[in-house]
């Protein structure tokens, strides 16, 4: 969960660019047990990067696909 009728185009990056993708997702327990929630951060770089670059600067582009939790 949640329904997600249709997928994102797919993103093509430069050498240099850089995307941020977040996803998330509701699980319930089985039997009906408590419902547990995850967000995904997925930070992905065209290029020989060092982790400060998903940290100085915003992405070149992002994918949003969170979608409402009950």
């Amino acid at each position: 969960m949640p329904r997600r009728n249709r997928r994102p185009p797919a993103v093509r990056l430069a050498p240099g660019q850089w995307l941020q993708w977040q996803i998330n997702y509701r699980f319930v327990g089985t039997r009906g047990g408590p419902w547990s929630y995850r967000l995904d951060t997925f930070n992905i770089s065209y290029s020989l990067a060092s982790p400060e670059v998903f940290l100085g600067t915003p992405p070149t582009r992002s994918v949003d696909e969170r979608g409402f939790l009950r």
